[in-house]
């Protein structure tokens, strides 16, 4: 029983030590949201014409799901869309979504669907499909 209460207690030091080392290397902002240190590069190139100004086509990285850091653009309030289905929004709830996508400046928005897709939140599919048309309206 005694060496089974050692390893417990030296499992115990060793998951703490760990946590404290991960939660001092995360940068935060001021409200406490963890904040993006580095940029993810995407590797592929365009692989169809729709787009010669990028190196990889937005609907392609959005397709993939690229992983990239959670960061808020001003978007704390749909924070609770979380668990929901890409169908379960009423007209109130697409015109929040409608109003964050359409005040974002538009090298945003790629990100922003990064960032809610990483918080555990289902874009409505109308709301995706207008991410969509205007990604490739500015490509």
């Amino acid at each position: 029983m005694e060496p089974a209460l050692i390893m417990l207690s030296a499992l115990a030091l060793v998951g703490t030590v760990l946590w404290l080392l991960d939660r001092r290397g995360r940068e935060r902002d001021a409200e406490g949201h963890r904040v993006a240190t580095a940029v993810v590069e995407p590797d592929a190139t365009c692989s169809d014409d729709c787009c010669s100004t990028h190196q990889v086509c937005p609907s392609e990285e959005l397709l993939r799901g690229e992983l990239c850091d959670i960061v808020y653009y001003d978007d704390q309030e749909l924070d609770q869309y979380q668990g929901r289905g890409a169908d379960d929004y009423n007209a109130a709830e697409l015109e929040q979504w409608r109003d964050v996508l359409y005040t974002l400046q538009p090298s945003d928005r790629l990100g922003w669907e990064r960032s809610i897709k990483r918080r555990g939140i289902v874009m409505p599919g109308v709301i995706r499909d207008e991410l969509l048309m205007l990604l490739h309206d500015n490509a």
